[in-house]
């Protein structure tokens, strides 16, 4: 009895340990002796969770590891997916909030890098300032009789309508470039400004006035951030400018000019003071220009579209007594693929 005991004893204890093995997935393999530990779950490790989803996950992956394996797969790219475009949602609503930040300077760049590209390219002239035809413009009160503090009056040589065209062209040419680094040229602009009295057929359509404006500049191109917006760069010359008429109707001027310019979301702002270089009493025929200009010039533009620009340019002589203004406002506009329509509207006194 004893021995069929021990037999059936030893029999259990070799049996149940064998048919645990056989339905229970193995744990791993080690040594005798060493504590054996696995990262894989358990079928009682799969019963404790609560996510059902989780919960049959874990069942697969004891069961079916290919699947399991898949199915983590696709659940990874799912999330890395969403949070992709989570990521660029967020960037396009950034865009959207602020989409005028650094327009204006990013087109004062690219301006400047055509203009190198265009002299390197061809070695020819390239735009200064802007180039424009107006075909028709109406002053109301058109200087007829010219005057000079030392000359006196002067008279045309024909009669003077209010209905006139007006144009300029404006061109300028680099003389040397790189001169203290890539940043830094050195100009000669020329522009024309011609006032001509096209509709006046009885005096065969005459030029009433032609200004000569030849200058040699040094322009540096900053482009340096600072505060909201960007410093776009700042030029410094010497400026003449003439009607290239004998005494008494000659006028002309010499003066140091220096451009600034800062630029803020669609917006450039150019403030440009000058200095009137003193001339010999005897030989000044304009000694009181500045009565009439001022001392500096300020611009405001503001890129209203892609194409489309509105400009404000404002003048004062800064005097208390006598004071002079004037405003001007001009809207830039496309018309077909090469050519742009201008329309300006110009109020204040001064000296044409």
């Amino acid at each position: 009895m004893d021995t069929a005991r021990g037999v059936l004893s030893r029999f259990t204890s070799t049996l149940i340990p064998l048919v645990a093995a056989c339905l229970l997935p193995a744990q791993g393999h080690g040594q005798p002796g060493e504590e054996v530990t696995t990262d894989e779950p358990t079928l009682e490790d799969c019963t404790l969770i609560d996510d059902g989803t989780q919960r049959l996950a874990c069942y697969d992956s004891l069961n079916a590891p290919g699947k399991a394996q898949e199915a983590e797969t696709l659940e990874h790219n799912e999330s890395a997916d969403a949070a992709e475009g989570e990521a660029a949602a967020q960037a396009v609503s950034a865009d959207n909030g602020d989409e005028d930040s650094g327009v204006m300077a990013e087109l004062v760049r690219r301006y400047t890098a055509t203009e190198k590209a265009i002299f390197s390219f061809s070695g020819s002239f390239v735009g200064h300032r802007p180039t424009y035809i107006l075909p028709f413009t109406w002053v109301d009160t058109p200087n007829k009789v010219p005057v000079s503090p030392r000359l006196g009056e002067s008279h045309y040589d024909h009669s003077i309508n209010n209905q006139e065209a007006k144009y300029q062209i404006s061109f300028k040419v680099p003389l040397l470039t790189g001169i203290l680094d890539d940043r830094t040229t050195l100009w000669f602009g020329y522009t024309q400004k011609s006032f001509w009295q096209v509709y006046n057929t009885d005096d065969s359509a005459p030029f009433r006035e032609t200004n000569y404006e030849p200058e040699v500049f040094l322009r540096y191109q900053a482009d340096y951030d600072i505060g909201p917006g960007t410093f776009s760069g700042v030029t410094l010359g010497i400026n003449h400018q003439s009607n290239g008429q004998s005494e008494p109707r000659s006028r002309s001027w010499n003066r140091i000019m220096t451009s600034i310019g800062y630029s803020y979301d669609r917006w450039l702002f150019l403030v440009q003071p000058w200095y009137r270089l003193p001339e010999d009493e005897s030989e000044d025929d304009n000694p009181d220009i500045e009565r009439f200009t001022g001392h500096a010039d300020y611009l405001a533009v503001y890129k209203l579209t892609e194409d489309r620009t509105l400009s404000l340019k404002f003048r004062n002589n800064l005097r208390s007594h006598d004071n002079k203004t004037s405003v001007e406002f001009g809207y830039s506009f496309p018309m077909g693929d090469t050519l742009r329509g201008s329309s300006s509207t110009t109020t204040g006194m001064g000296r044409v």
